[in-house]
Formats: structure tokens, C-alpha cells, sequence
């Protein structure tokens, strides 16, 4: 069953993890996956795979932490960051982000059932607003005009961190 809140599970096998998006991929899912994918890396895992054939929409916070996690995995220099059997609303918003070509596609069957886990919302709210920032700054690195709008979205955010800190 999709959901609108959208949940994120993961299934691990050796050096491969995958994710698989249900519903919305939205910002209060995107901390969570980010963790666990930098442990996951840090511990030895070398492709990271997010499996969105039932996912119905990505908020931008939640596509910047992919182009996160994307570098993260290049950076390595071995494995890879691939997206696996995306939605057509997916595709579809990918396509009008400019974002079509910066990820592996991978087209698959859909897996027999693993045991997935589901991925909880983190109450870490500091590193809540840190991981926003973090994903727009990535989305602002886009160059041309997807890039734009993510510029002036890390300006205000950044604005409004500082006028919210003690003494301001």
C-alpha cells in the first residue's frame, strides 16, 4: 500500500544495499537513509541502490541527499550509486529537475520479498536543518538552470539560520 507520509526501507546482501521507497520521499526521510548509507559505506558496503518503482514523489530535500550519497560513493572511487526501476513520476521529475542523465538506471524485475527494515525518523533536529541545508547546497552545485532556484533557497536558509542564533 503507498502511503503520502512515503517510508524507506532497507535490505542489506554482502556489499550491496538497497532501499526501496514507498509513497513520498520526502525530508523527514532523508536524514535517516543518509545515516544509514554513510555507516553502511563506512563499514564496507560499495553500492548503494534506491529502488523507487513505488515511489510517487521526491521533495528536494530528498533529491539533494541522493546527489549526497551519489558523490559520497564517487568519491570512493569503487561501487556505485544507482537507481532501480524509478516511477514515472519519478522519471518524470527527474526529467524536470535536469536531473536525468546524473544517475545509473538500473530497470529491473521487482525482487522476491527480502527482509526489509524499515528506516525511522530521526529527532536529531539540529541535524534535521543541517542535512536540509546540506541537500539544497548539493542541488545548488547543478549547473544551468536547475541549480538556480537551489542558490537562492540555501541563501535563505542560511539567512534564517543566522538570524535565529542566540544574541541576534
Amino acid at each position: 500500500m503507498l502511503t503520502l507520509q512515503g517510508t524507506v526501507r532497507v535490505h542489506q546482501d554482502g556489499q550491496t544495499v538497497t532501499f526501496r521507497v514507498d509513497g513520498c520521499g520526502r525530508m523527514t526521510n532523508s536524514l535517516p537513509l543518509r545515516r544509514f548509507a554513510e555507516q553502511a559505506l563506512a563499514a564496507g558496503a560499495t553500492d548503494l541502490r534506491l529502488d523507487l518503482r513505488h515511489c510517487t514523489y521526491m521533495d528536494s530535500t530528498f533529491l539533494g541527499t541522493l546527489l549526497q550519497l551519489k558523490r559520497a560513493v564517487e568519491r570512493r572511487g569503487q561501487g556505485r550509486f544507482a537507481l532501480v526501476s524509478p516511477s514515472p513520476q519519478c522519471c518524470q521529475l527527474l526529467r524536470q529537475m535536469g536531473l536525468e542523465t546524473t544517475f545509473v538506471v538500473l530497470t529491473e524485475e521487482e525482487p522476491v520479498e527480502h527482509d526489509w527494515t524499515e528506516l525511522c525518523a530521526d529527532q536529531d533536529a539540529d541535524a534535521f536543518k543541517r542535512n536540509v541545508v546540506q541537500a539544497h547546497e548539493e542541488l545548488a552545485t547543478l549547473e544551468g538552470p536547475a541549480g538556480a532556484p537551489f542558490r537562492e533557497v540555501v541563501r535563505c536558509l542560511k539567512q534564517e539560520s543566522e538570524a535565529k542564533k542566540p544574541g541576534k
